[in-house]
């Protein structure tokens, strides 16, 4: 992969897995081949049912998503693209979010969204999905941005549980009509959440409960009632569920 003068590179150091060295860069318009390249890759890699995760992207969305200021999250081993993420930031003038069913009372340009997340098969296990939404948090925070937001399809259990590690919280259910999917609606504040990421003392006080992640409907009645996804406990494959900190008084958990 070839660099050019408007990159920015944030952050280096050395894979896990094999110690390649590697660099998380900001990409530009001039790197659009390259995305769209890594893009079909992963797509080609993963089985029908898996396809269904990632909704791929045409040269025409990144044309105008570098023009109207937005950026892509790269990450670089050996001059070769290996991961990306999209950072979405709507404006009064370009508004849309691209989140499917994600109700939120924010003026657009308080929003931040991370779309796209994709790592190259001979990449993962090296946390790189993690260091691009700690990148994607940085800056967001330093843009001022309050609200952040994320859709993930409620199968793929390897991306809503790592942007729950990195504080997000299931904040609702949705639906995609296309493709019939079902959605998490990953939320959080981005400025209480810079100040102190989560550590799962956060919501001690709160009420909680546990649900196995099947059981969609009955986290849909939690949510609905303002409950907020916070911890995945792999060992029983339950879903942790807890109160908004900053309600006066806990609410009562409604019957599931």
């Amino acid at each position: 992969m070839t660099t050019n003068d408007n990159q920015k590179s944030t952050k280096t150091g050395t894979l896990k897995k094999t110690g390649a060295p590697y660099e998380i860069v900001t990409l530009t318009a001039h790197d659009i081949p390259q995305i769209l390249k890594l893009q079909d890759e992963v797509f080609d890699s993963l089985t029908a049912d898996e396809q269904t995760y990632l909704l791929r992207k045409e040269k025409a969305f990144f044309d105008g998503h570098f023009a109207h200021g937005n950026i892509v999250i790269g990450i670089v081993s050996e001059g070769r693209l290996v991961a990306q993420s999209v950072i979405l930031h709507p404006t009064a003038a370009h508004p849309k979010s691209g989140m499917t069913d994600m109700l939120l009372d924010a003026k657009p340009d308080e929003v931040t969204v991370l779309q796209g997340v994709i790592v190259h098969p001979d990449f993962r296990g090296n946390k790189l999905m993690t260091f691009m939404v700690d990148e994607w948090l940085a800056v967001a925070n330093a843009e001022g941005r309050k609200h952040a937001l994320a859709e993930v399809t409620t199968g793929n259990f390897f991306s809503w549980s790592v942007f729950m590690k990195e504080g997000l919280g299931i904040h609702s259910l949705g639906h995609d009509d296309i493709d019939g999917s079902e959605l998490y609606n990953m939320y959080a504040e981005v400025a209480p959440l810079m100040e102190k990421r989560l550590t799962g003392a956060f919501n001690e006080a709160a009420a909680v409960v546990k649900v196995q992640v099947c059981d969609l409907e009955s986290q849909k009645t939690l949510t609905n009632a303002g409950f907020l996804g916070v911890a995945f406990e792999a060992a029983n494959q339950n879903i942790v569920f807890a109160a908004p900190k900053k309600a006066a008084k806990a609410p009562k958990p409604p019957k599931i």
